[in-house]
């Protein structure tokens, strides 16, 4: 459970690590820096990871209930 857990986590952040090289090559183009932080990037990695882990939560306890 938590292996895969930590895998989705690292989905998420390279999603952000990406979007960060994404947001420089604008920054470069428009000379204005869009760019994140590490904190940021950090920091929006663990908002996604935490909706995805509602989502589930919520479908498990759906399925749970369905079952009963």
């Amino acid at each position: 459970m938590f292996g895969k857990a930590a895998q989705q986590f690292e989905k998420y952040l390279q999603i952000e690590k990406e979007r960060n090289l994404q947001m420089l090559e604008i920054s470069r183009i428009l000379k204005v820096d869009f760019t994140f932080s590490e904190e940021e990037t950090i920091k929006n990695a663990e908002e996604q990871f935490s909706k995805y882990i509602e989502r589930k939560t919520i479908e498990r306890m759906e399925e749970m209930l369905r079952e009963m």
